[in-house]
């Protein structure tokens, strides 16, 4: 909108040059209007010396109106119609003591329809520097990410376009070997699971001490953020499966758990670009055109898993896998794709090596998914060593 306003600013100035200086003609005619600043006060307390006036083209004038004329030496006069007489107009300015000569209606350049003086344009000016400094104050990391480092992944519209194909795939039949996975059992080694993870983040919150308490308070909602989404997701898949007590992973299913757990260790690789081939080019087919309500994968719920680190995306994958969940989990998939494929600059992708914090979740998820199979896996048919050795062969 602001490139709109300019250009056409721009073009303004540069038909007025054209018409005025090469035409050699006194005014401009733009759609009927034309518009000149005012040299002289004879109009003080209504038009002002530099303001500017915008002149609608007319000779229908009546007693009242101000009016814009040429008089008998070329010179546009600016002043109020007070009187007629037959073909004869008399306009007089409102800080003048005598009338002008009379003019006929051939002279009548059109009447004022607006007036714009160069302090309201200053205060308009200054009220918009002044809301652009705040807003920028209040949003300006977001300003920066967005425009200096264009970082695309901080835009948070999410297109529904992503969970739809013209071509749908088919789900093929699965074989092979499944493995039963108890809820109330795998949910209880969750549980044991998360009581280390927060013993060890009281341990950590001690370290910070040292810092601000205002750093202090946005790590901790950042973390409560990234909780309450897994928990939320967690609790679609208990409410989806709340008739269903345990999980037969077979072939199909062993594969999306063996795909998480390989995207984990391509993370914690530095793997950029094995990662993304990864996630464009999976080891299972996608569904497609699905009621994304329907499943529980509301806009709210869908635009919160969207602003979220990868590593919450393959924690809710992981959980996903585990109550055999279809639809959830090529939901989540989709939208780690979109993001993947849309990030640049690999703020998304890519874990930095000081970021202790991302490194631990990852390795936490890992040792989470390690304990499910050593717990359910009597068939050795999980292969997670297996994965690990071919991610560090080709990385190392």
């Amino acid at each position: 909108m602001t490139s709109f306003f300019l250009i056409l600013l721009v073009s303004l100035c540069i038909y007025t040059f054209v018409v005025t200086d090469i035409m050699k003609k006194d005014y401009v005619n733009v759609f009927g209007y034309t518009y000149f600043v005012v040299a002289t006060g004879s109009m003080s307390g209504t038009i002002e010396v530099d303001d500017i006036i915008l002149v609608k083209i007319t000779d229908k004038v009546k007693i009242g109106d101000i009016v814009t004329y040429k008089n008998s030496d070329k010179d546009i006069i600016t002043h109020r119609l007070v009187d007629t007489s037959g073909n004869k107009y008399i306009c007089q300015g409102d800080a003048n003591n005598s009338p002008d000569d009379p003019i006929t209606k051939s002279q009548i350049i059109g009447t004022v329809k607006t007036i714009v003086s160069p302090s309201f344009i200053l205060k308009s000016i200054a009220i918009f520097l002044i809301l652009f400094i705040f807003l920028s104050l209040v949003n300006f990391d977001k300003i920066i990410k967005k425009y200096v480092v264009n970082d695309d992944t901080y835009n948070k519209k999410l297109p529904d376009e992503i969970f739809a194909n013209p071509n749908p795939k088919t789900e093929e039949p699965s074989s092979g070997l499944t493995v039963t996975i108890a809820f109330n059992e795998m949910e209880k080694l969750n549980k044991a699971h998360e009581k280390e993870l927060e013993k060890e983040e009281e341990i950590e919150v001690l370290d910070f001490d040292e810092y601000l308490d205002n750093i202090v308070s946005k790590k901790k909602q950042k973390r409560s953020n990234e909780k309450e989404t897994i928990d939320l997701v967690v609790s679609i898949l208990k409410c989806k499966n709340n008739k269903v007590t345990k999980a037969r992973m077979n072939k199909k299913w062993l594969t999306k758990y063996q795909f998480v757990y390989k995207l984990c260790h391509l993370l914690l690789a530095n793997d950029t670009e094995g990662l993304v081939e990864e996630i464009n080019t999976p080891p299972f087919k996608e569904i497609y055109d699905y009621d994304l309500e329907r499943v529980g994968l509301t806009e709210t719920i869908r635009n919160k898993i969207y602003e979220m680190p990868i590593y919450v995306f393959l924690r809710i994958l992981a959980y996903t896998t585990l109550y055999n969940d279809d639809e959830l989990f090529d939901g989540v998939y989709k939208i780690l794709k979109y993001k993947v494929m849309i990030d640049k600059n690999n703020y998304f992708k890519e874990i930095k090596k000081n970021d202790s914090y991302s490194i631990k979740q990852i390795k936490t998820l890992v040792a989470f998914m390690k304990k499910v199979s050593n717990k359910f896996d009597e068939k050795n048919v999980f292969d997670l060593d297996k994965i690990e050795r071919m991610v560090k062969i080709k990385n190392y």
